[in-house]
């Protein structure tokens, strides 16, 4: 059956991890990538960004880029990917930051083998539903052995509308002491 974890959950999915605590978490495994726990900082390093959308997220509206947004909170980073592990998305490191990443340029932040899907962003917090559209047609096509390549049929789940950033990772916010939480 098809298992789509992200973030903790794509720790959990993977066959090795770095930078766990001693005595952590154990690993389910199953998906053939090395990842590491915090790559991108603690707590206070989580960032939303945009990203380009790989083609199995489908087409987007007309009029909208090939991107989509992505939330990152103390994400972890994929670092190696074995054979058989389609790389759905990368994040490139900027290049101040790649240093502090051992002189990693870009680590892979979403992948799918078989009937795995694994994201190290959040993408229940966008208004953005491609990554659940695709991830419901891995588990149509398991009951009725459809194609789940794309994420195709937008009628499967509908999200209201919400601002595009999240308020907590808003400049404005940090910057306004009279707005309150």
């Amino acid at each position: 059956r098809p298992i789509w974890g992200t973030c903790a959950g794509l720790i959990f999915l993977a066959e090795s991890a770095e930078g766990m605590k001693e005595g952590g978490q154990v690993l389910l495994g199953g998906l053939h990538v090395t990842v590491q726990r915090n790559f991108f900082g603690s707590q206070i390093d989580s960032f939303e960004c945009t990203l380009p959308a790989s083609s199995a997220l489908g087409s987007c509206k007309e009029g909208e880029a090939p991107e989509f947004r992505a939330v990152f909170i103390r994400a972890p980073g994929i670092t190696a990917v074995r054979e058989g592990v389609e790389v759905l998305a990368e994040y490139f490191l900027p290049e101040a930051d790649r240093a502090g990443a051992g002189g990693i340029e870009k680590v892979a932040v979403a992948v799918r083998e078989g009937h795995l899907l694994a994201t190290a962003f959040h993408p229940e917090l966008t208004e953005d539903t491609r990554w659940h559209q695709l991830f419901a047609n891995m588990c149509k096509s398991i009951k009725f052995g459809e194609d789940s390549s794309k994420a195709t049929d937008e009628k499967i789940i509908h999200i209201p509308q919400r601002p595009l950033d999240l308020p907590v990772f808003s400049q404005h916010h940090f910057s306004d002491p009279s707005r309150s939480v």
